[in-house]
């Protein structure tokens, strides 16, 4: 694999483990203009699918992760806007209260 291409996947590899989205975004366009302008050798090719397989794999456990933490977030914000109460017998009641949904600035 040519210095170029190795050092697009090492930067790829290293803005996905360091959750930065729009690096790798960035450093993914990258190595797609260096391999459409310089070609991608057939020898190059069999040892550049390793290190992509590698790559597609860190992206999706970011992308997991990602979403678990969007979820935890969607209930720790209902828990916020929720409130719990038990009566003499034990039985719980859940009573939403007007909690200002959190903001953006």
């Amino acid at each position: 694999m040519s210095r170029a291409l190795t050092r697009h996947v090492a930067q790829i590899r290293a803005a996905l483990l360091s959750g930065d989205a729009q690096a790798a975004l960035a450093r993914i366009d990258d190595l797609t203009r260096s391999a459409a302008r310089q070609g991608v050798a057939p020898d190059a090719r069999e040892t550049l699918e390793p290190a992509l397989a590698e790559l597609r794999d860190l992206a999706q456990a970011a992308l997991q992760g990602a979403q678990q933490a969007a979820e935890q977030v969607r209930a720790i914000v209902q828990a916020a806007r929720s409130l719990q109460t038990y009566d003499s017998r034990g039985r719980r009641h859940v009573t939403t209260t007007q909690a200002n949904l959190p903001q953006r600035f």
